[in-house]
This record gives structure tokens, sequence and C-alpha cells, in this order.
């Protein structure tokens, strides 16, 4: 599945923890690593609002433990990432952005007015 956006991102990621997580008990040590990969992408999504930052969440390491930091860093994270980036990329060629002279007014100046 080629998730499209933020929304269907978290979702996907949320299914494969999910998918994951109703087989622990047959995951060899590798599965096991990868469920928690997913947990730890699907707990930080929850905090963040915009692919961009949880983004810049991932690449800050902010008041990530150790721990989220091994995961965010696995290789069970780099496609879902990878994916996440590309998601923020395509919506920021749609974010609107202010006129010239016009930063931090977002009313009627942005569209040429007044």
């Amino acid at each position: 599945m080629t998730v499209t956006n933020y929304a269907e991102w978290k979702a996907a990621v949320a299914a494969e923890h999910k998918k994951l997580f109703e087989v622990s008990h047959y995951l060899n040590e590798n599965g096991e690593e990868r469920k928690r990969v997913f947990s730890t992408l699907t707990s930080l999504a929850d905090f963040c609002e915009t692919p961009e930052e949880l983004l810049a969440w991932i690449e800050s390491k902010e008041g990530l433990d150790k721990y989220d930091v091994a995961d965010i860093e696995s290789g069970h994270a780099t496609l879902a990432i990878k994916a996440l980036r590309r998601i923020a990329k395509k919506d920021d060629k749609h974010k609107l952005v202010p006129m010239p002279g016009t930063e931090g007014d977002w009313g009627e100046k942005f569209w040429g007015g007044k």
C-alpha cells in the first residue's frame, strides 16, 4: 500500500503495529524489534499534527529516551520514515506562503488586498 498523506501514513503505521501485536507470541527477536519500532512511531505520531512536525522531532531526537532513539534509527523504521519524508515534501509544495512584506499577517494582505 502506498500512502499519500499523513492520515494514511498514521493509519498504516498503526495497522502494522496492531498486526505485529496480535501475533507477538510467535515473533522472533527481529519481529519483536519491528513491533517495538512501529509502537514507537505510532506513539510519536499521536503527538504530532503534521508530518513536518513529526519529522522535526525524529530528526532532533529532542526528549526521546535511548530506546526511542534506537527504534527510530532501526532499519525497520527506514521505509516508514522515508514515506513520511515523501509526504512532508509533497505537502510542503501545497502550503500557502505569505506575500513578501506580509509575514505574520494572514488577513487580507495575504491575498493581495488592503
